[in-house]
This record gives C-alpha cells, structure tokens and sequence, in this order.
C-alpha cells in the first residue's frame, strides 16, 4: 500500500513554511555569532567580519519577517535577546578556547553555504508563484550572503596566520 497525504498544502503554504524555515536559520546564525564574538579577539580581521555578518543576519531576519508580514503571517516571537545573554554566559564560563577558531570558521562557512541554498530555493519558489517583489529582496539578500561568503574566505589566509602563531606561542 502506498503513503496518501491526507493534509495536502498549497503552493503559497509550502513557500511560507520555508520562509519561516529561512527566518529560523538566520535566527541560528545571529545566536551563533552572539555566541562567538568573543573568541575572535585575537583576530582584529575576523571579529569586523563576525561583526559585519550579526548586521547582516539582523537585517536579513528583519527582511524575512516583513515578507512573511506581507502575506498575511506574523513571524514567531524572536528569542534572540534571552538566547544572547545565554550565549554570552556561557562563553564567558568556557573562557572562548582559542583551538576552535579554524573549526568555527570552517562550520559558518558551511552554514553561509546552507543559507545560500535555502535562499535559492525560496527566490525558485517566489518566481513561480508569481511573487516578484519577494524574489528581489530574497535575491539581495543571497548576493550578500554570497559576498560574506567570500569575505569569509578571503581571511582565511590571515586566521591560520593567527591561529598558527597563537598556537606556537602556547606550546612554547
């Protein structure tokens, strides 16, 4: 016997859920770069570009909440005040090891790359049902993602720089 759906969703419901999907995500990368910050002070060139990217973020979520506002559908209660002070708690009690910053930088370029895909899929889905205005934010929004992607990767040279240094200093 095969699997019959019994709550089959329309077009527009299937590019809200994702919409809501996408404000999620960059909820996880505010909460993440709140949570990160204060590793990244012995990288002058990361912590502008972390601080660069929390701007973004913000903006970016702003963006999605008002395109789900356009259509008729509040975005849930934001929780990055309370998921900030617990960030930033916690950072401070695991005292920001510096042996994760190459780690971390590898992982939010992996995440940039999920946002990227996320970002695409929802401009696919705005063109086809006929939401133009959608598409156009939601493709600023992925060529800035894009472009903090390769900012990202062009530091990349200066932090193992860094993070090499840091570590013969400490095993010194």
């Amino acid at each position: 016997m095969g699997r019959t759906r019994t709550t089959a969703r329309s077009g527009p419901d299937i590019y809200l859920g994702a919409l809501r999907d996408h404000l999620s995500i960059e909820s996880k990368a505010i909460e993440t770069t709140l949570s990160e910050l204060f590793v990244c002070e012995q990288y002058p060139g990361l912590c502008r570009r972390m601080e660069e990217d929390l701007a973004m973020s913000r903006s970016h979520a702003r963006e999605i909440t008002t395109l789900l506002s356009r259509h008729g559908h509040p975005a849930p209660v934001p929780h990055e005040t309370v998921s900030s002070i617990l960030s930033t708690v916690s950072g401070l009690l695991h005292g920001g090891e510096d042996h994760d910053v190459l780690k971390n930088v590898l992982a939010a370029s992996g995440y940039r790359a999920h946002q990227i895909a996320s970002l695409r899929s929802l401009i696919l889905m705005a063109r086809q049902l006929g939401f133009t205005q959608d598409a156009a934010v939601l493709d600023c929004l992925k060529d800035e993602e894009t472009a903090a992607t390769d900012a990202l990767a062009s530091l990349m040279p200066e932090i193992t720089s860094q993070y090499l240094a840091a570590s013969q200093k400490a095993t010194s």
